[in-house]
């Protein structure tokens, strides 16, 4: 895995598991998206089928990364 030199600029890490991004607010759901390492993506809009709750991330590097824009959104 890859370590980002200016970690602040992204929001907090959000959990994996396998290889699958984990809901960070029940983290009951496994599988709510597959990251690969060589991923890179922008504030992707993912839906929790377990919570209903939508939640914005931002990946780089195949980490993901709680989207800025959903701070604002709270």
């Amino acid at each position: 895995m890859i370590h980002l030199p200016n970690k602040p600029q992204y929001g907090k890490i959000l959990p994996m598991k396998d290889g699958w991004l984990v809901c960070p607010i029940c983290r009951r759901n496994k599988r709510l998206k597959r990251i690969r390492e060589d991923e890179e993506a922008d504030r992707i809009s993912l839906l929790c089928r377990d919570c209903k709750n939508e939640v914005y991330v931002s990946i780089h590097h195949g980490q993901c990364f709680e989207s800025r824009s959903q701070q604002d959104a709270r």
